[in-house]
């Protein structure tokens, strides 16, 4: 008897675990955000962030369906990432009327989480006429986001954003949003431009979930998309011409030899200029990480920011706000390099209490040693920091703002050049340091305020050099920085005595130079690659069709998922979450 009971305990082994947890895919998402560009050409851009949450007792996540709200689209125009890597493999769904997205290796395991990123490019046959007699120029948008089978979305507050960004040709005041159904946020949208100028409407909730249908639309006038793009039940254009008479017939032939002969060459002129010209817009666009919101004028100026937050403000590169945290963390004596290239620091412990948001993430993100994840903390750490510093400009004008903080920087730089003294020059230096380095000149004025004469370094700056070794003290070794020291707004301040020997000021400005910006760049890798990637986050690059997309999902594993946009006004979508 217990030898049968041996047999059946080890055919019960062999059962395909998968034919028991077919069905049992559970998951929730903590955050979930829509883009709908309308282009120029008339044609749809759709950018998609999911951040999954598996279920311990659920199915590993290896395929996500993303539901398109037409036929009309490329599988190579859609592209997508998990966590950052590109994802294996984009499909057909069978499943929706749409995509694919099959995770391969980086399927979220149970009880783990992952982030699917989407673009899709170029999608037609999104836009129809406005149904009214008093906006028959006007052309309608109807949008339903991709959602997932209740069955298995378990989310229940999400942080969910929809936003409908209208054609570059509308003006502030053109567009037309509607009250969106099923939305359990607020109806009015967040109504701002882009800093390009594009209107968009975007709607926000902690309180929704993923597998509820949310209906979304805007109306725009015509004119700014082609003529003969928006669908309707007959062509739009008719022969209703004579070609009867000889004249109209010679000048039909006159205007066919022409247009045969010149206008072909006069389209692929403007054919390579539009594409050089969007390429020069789209390289440009992703450096501008600053949300739409901060670019509307409020009164007054936001005081109390730090460098950091300035440098943000004033749209930096990321690499030099990067540096300016590390060089905080330094004067603080909280890091030491260990290592320059690439970066390695050492982290004080325990840390003192009152550290910024950013400088936690900073140390935080610095502690794990994979570099891929230390990357993905950095991108995270950015993120966060652009979107507090939009909330800390609200009601506050921008453009004042930045002048304010230009003008510290301003002043930080001629309290430095202005010294008399190599000690004073010195202390100025150390105290203004994060300032002086938001100047867009602070290599060059660096070099120029230091070359020929003696720097006395600063207390952390073994802490920054690890090669720095200084020499043993003896008579006129060293000198101390106890002068006072001019703060950037004009005030005297005493300083304590900084006992450190002095360095020659080019081999000082050689190393301020080269190793504040080889350290940040070698731990975010291409500046371009990374600050896109947290534009795409914060202020989502409109890009034009002619680049293949990067984005999709599937029902996260078992769950599907639909999209739906209506080609006539008040039509209802024949789409609907459902399950594998």
């Amino acid at each position: 008897m217990k030898r049968i009971l041996l047999i059946l305990s080890l055919l019960l082994l062999l059962i395909p675990s998968g034919s028991a947890q077919a069905q049992d895919y559970r998951f929730s998402l903590s955050a979930y955000e829509v883009e709908a560009y309308l282009e120029a050409d008339g044609t749809l851009t759709l950018y998609y962030y999911m951040a999954f949450q598996n279920d311990p007792s659920g199915h590993a996540i290896e395929y996500v369906d993303l539901g398109l709200p037409t036929t009309q689209y490329k599988l190579s125009d859609i592209k997508a990432e998990i966590d950052g890597m590109e994802m294996p493999q984009v499909n057909d769904s069978a499943y929706v009327n749409g995509a694919e997205l099959a995770l391969g290796k980086y399927a979220i395991q149970p009880g783990q989480s992952g982030v699917v990123t989407a673009w899709v490019y170029g999608v037609k046959g999104i836009l129809s006429p406005y149904d009214s007699e008093d906006r028959t120029d006007y052309a309608n948008f109807f949008f339903m986001p991709n959602y997932f089978g209740s069955q298995y979305d378990r989310s229940q507050n999400t942080e969910y954003r929809m936003t409908i960004i209208l054609p570059p040709a509308v003006g502030a005041e053109e567009g037309v949003w509607y009250t969106p159904s099923g939305w359990p946020g607020t109806g009015e949208p967040e109504a701002t431009l882009t800093t390009d100028g594009r209107v968009n409407y975007s709607w926000y909730t902690n309180n929704a979930n993923v597998h509820s249908e949310y209906f979304f639309g805007a109306a725009f006038p015509a004119s700014a998309v082609p003529e003969g793009i928006l669908i309707t039940e007959k062509p739009i254009f008719e022969d209703g011409g004579s070609t009867g008479s000889s004249g109209t017939s010679f000048f039909s032939r006159l205007w066919s030899f022409v247009s045969c002969a010149f206008v072909p060459l006069v389209f692929i002129g403007f054919f390579i200029y539009v594409i050089i010209q969007g390429k020069k817009q789209t390289d440009k666009r992703k450096m501008q990480y600053l949300p739409p919101k901060i670019s509307i004028e409020g009164k007054g100026i936001k005081r109390g920011l730090t460098a950091v937050e300035a440098g943000i403000l004033l749209e930096e590169p990321l690499d030099k706000v990067l540096t300016l945290i590390l060089f905080g963390l330094l004067k603080k004596e909280l890091v030491t390099v260990i290592n320059r290239d690439p970066l390695k620091i050492d982290i004080v412990e325990p840390l003192p209490a009152g550290l910024y948001p950013y400088e936690q993430a900073f140390l935080e993100a610095f502690k794990d040693k994979n570099k891929a994840k230390r990357q993905t903390a950095i991108k995270s750490l950015m993120i966060d920091l652009v979107k507090d510093v939009a909330d800390k400009m609200k009601g506050f004008s921008a453009k004042e703002t930045k002048e304010y903080y230009q003008d510290i920087i301003r002043r930080a730089w001629e309290a430095v050049e202005t010294a008399q003294t190599p000690d004073v020059k010195s202390a100025q230096y150390d105290h203004t340091l994060e300032w002086t380095m938001l100047d867009k000149e602070f290599n060059d004025r660096t070099e120029r305020t230091f070359t020929g004469v003696p720097v006395f370094v600063p207390r952390w700056w073994p802490r920054y050099d690890p090669t720095y070794r200084p020499a043993p003290s003896s008579a006129g070794s060293g000198g101390g920085l106890a002068a006072p020291v001019t703060t950037s707004s004009g005030s005297g301040s005493s300083r304590p005595s900084i006992n450190l020997p002095s360095l020659p000021g080019a081999d000082f400005a050689a190393s301020m130079v080269t190793g504040a910006s080889n350290m940040a760049a070698g731990v975010i890798g291409n500046v371009t690659d990374f600050t896109s990637s947290v534009t795409n986050r914060t202020n989502p690059i409109p890009v034009t069709t002619s680049r293949s997309g990067s984005g999709g999902f599937r029902g996260s594993g078992g769950g599907s998922s639909c999209a739906c946009a209506c080609a006539c006004a008040g039509c209802a979508c024949a789409c609907a979450g459902g399950g594998r």
